[in-house]
């Protein structure tokens, strides 16, 4: 079982108290050798994966960038009032949120844990996860903003840079993929284990088995993001991941269950926005797409009735979901609401998330699921790589899998294998409209992880969004393609700011991450 509880509590105190209690120590003492008897390092990967699935005060990089522009962007959320990402507009502070925060509440912990446990046998295991979790961590944040300090990162404390350079984001893949590689290879299931201060596999019979499986996963992500770039050098990757051994079923998914007990330090951030302490979705702020609700309605998707409810209605019926059109507002002009043919007479008449299903303060958040991983090796598949199957047989295992995958977040969210089975049959897999086909099914399956449906998209360019061009956008009605970076990095880190600018392009919306080739 794959909790919080109270171990996130206990946690953040014991570091506290780490903190409060060093001026006690004797100044001989090297405060950088941790000892199985003196502090348990563990510590540092719960902080790092609490924090990667956004627990900063306030869930500001979740509401700003996971929210506010990547699901309005991707057009499964909508908003008719302040919501900059549905409309394209640009606000530095919310774009640049990210950023923001990740060195100190991300990349640290990760960073303190790898120097921590380096070459130290006790925790052989401990170091591998921990070069694992700041992968999973760079990834992300480099697909949000492209360049950024990765080598030099987190080591203003160790080696005092406090200006660190930026990397590109093609150095930064490539040291992911070696990190990767290396980290599966040396985890060994007979020797150390996290134990229950891992957020995701502390209480699973075998973690080390999981961490490897997740490795190789990520691989294949990382792999697959390359494919506009170097498709040989994608195909090798790929490959190599699905030698190694990737997620097998939904028991293999990474995530954390969350508890709602501990207030902020706790509770699942998505959910805090959505419908807990800021109710975004009963307050007349958030709703599902028509983009989203359309495919879903459209194709008698059954996760539809646990995905939408009618805010006002509390209706679950997928006859009455009616998804708010993006670029939309309450101005009383061209672009009013009640300009929207399908317009139900009031904003509390269209359909929001359904907060029972996804919306728990205990809930779960996903960093990778099996779905993820099936509809990769479905696309790798149609490409013509070895990837143990055809296009097909992934594909189905990736819809299965995204459809089995909503009894985790809640279990009265089951859909039957029947119900499963009439959806394939009646959409079976079409290799003329491969490429098209996966990756939509992908922007499904990786609902609420908006940071990882925007990248998806951004590789594929599908699903087919059809963009806004509301009345001052920052891009001329275009997608973005990545983040801003912060206006302070101008001045606080000049003179390597203005090397990646160079060689990455101007700070906008428009300017493409190294990827992301046109």
């Amino acid at each position: 079982m794959k909790t919080i509880k109270s171990y996130i509590l206990l946690t953040i105190s014991l570091l506290f108290l780490v903190a409060c209690t060093d001026g006690f120590e004797d100044l001989n003492t090297d405060k950088n050798k941790a000892t199985a008897d003196t502090y348990n390092p563990v510590y540092n990967l719960t902080r790092a994966q609490l924090e990667f699935a956004g627990n900063h005060d306030f869930s500001y990089e979740t509401w700003r960038v996971n929210i506010i522009y990547c699901s309005m962007m991707m057009q499964q959320l909508s908003n008719a009032s302040w919501y900059a990402g549905d409309k394209y507009q640009a606000n530095n502070g919310w774009a640049s949120s990210y950023f923001d925060v990740a060195y100190n509440d991300q990349v640290k912990y990760a960073v303190d844990l790898l120097q921590i446990t380096k070459d130290k046998e006790i925790y052989a295991n401990l170091y591998q996860i921990a070069r694992i979790m700041k992968v999973m961590i760079f990834q992300r944040f480099t697909d949000i903003y492209g360049d950024l300090p990765y080598s030099q990162a987190g080591q203003g404390y160790y080696s005092r840079i406090f200006t660190p350079e930026y990397d590109t984001q093609e150095f930064i893949y490539n040291d992911m993929l070696k990190e990767l590689e290396e980290a599966a290879a040396a985890l060994d299931p007979a020797l150390d284990e996290p134990g229950s201060g891992d957020l995701i596999y502390g209480g699973d019979t075998e973690p080390i088995v999981k961490w490897k499986k997740l490795a190789y996963s990520l691989m294949l992500r990382i792999g697959m993001r390359l494919t506009k770039r170097n498709e040989t050098l994608a195909k090798t990757w790929v490959e190599k991941a699905v030698a190694g051994g990737v997620f097998t079923s939904n028991a293999d998914n990474a995530f954390i269950s969350h508890d709602e007990t501990g207030g902020r330090n706790t509770v699942n951030r998505n959910s805090n926005i959505l419908s807990g302490e800021w109710d975004a979705t009963g307050n007349s702020e958030v709703f599902l797409s028509k983009t989203f609700v359309d495919f879903l309605k459209n194709n008698d998707d059954p996760r539809l009735t646990y995905m939408a409810t009618v805010q006002g209605s509390g209706s679950v019926d997928p006859d009455d979901q009616i998804g708010l059109p993006n670029g939309l507002d309450q101005n009383g002009g061209a672009t009013d609401i009640s300009t929207d043919p399908d317009f139900p007479g009031s904003i509390n008449n269209y359909s929001t998330i359904r907060a029972d299903v996804f919306l728990d303060l205990s809930g779960a958040t996903f960093f990778m699921n099996y779905a993820q991983v099936e509809l990769l090796l479905a696309e790798a598949g149609k490409r013509g790589w070895t990837v143990g199957g055809t296009a097909k047989e992934h594909y189905d295992k990736g819809v299965t899998a995204a459809m089995t995958q909503l009894s985790q977040y809640n279990s009265a969210a089951t859909i039957s294998a029947s119900d499963i089975n009439d959806y394939l049959v009646d959409h079976p897999y079409d290799d003329a409209n491969g490429y098209e086909q996966i990756n939509t099914q992908y922007w499904a399956a990786s609902f609420l992880d908006w940071y990882e449906t925007w990248s998806n998209w951004r590789r594929t360019d599908f699903p087919n969004l059809v963009p806004v061009d509301y009345v001052g956008n920052a891009t001329g009605g275009k997608i973005p393609r990545r983040m801003l970076y912060p206006s302070s990095e101008a001045s606080t880190n000049a003179a390597n700011f203005a090397k990646a600018i160079e060689n990455q392009g101007d700070n906008t919306f428009l300017t493409r991450v190294w990827w992301d080739k046109e």
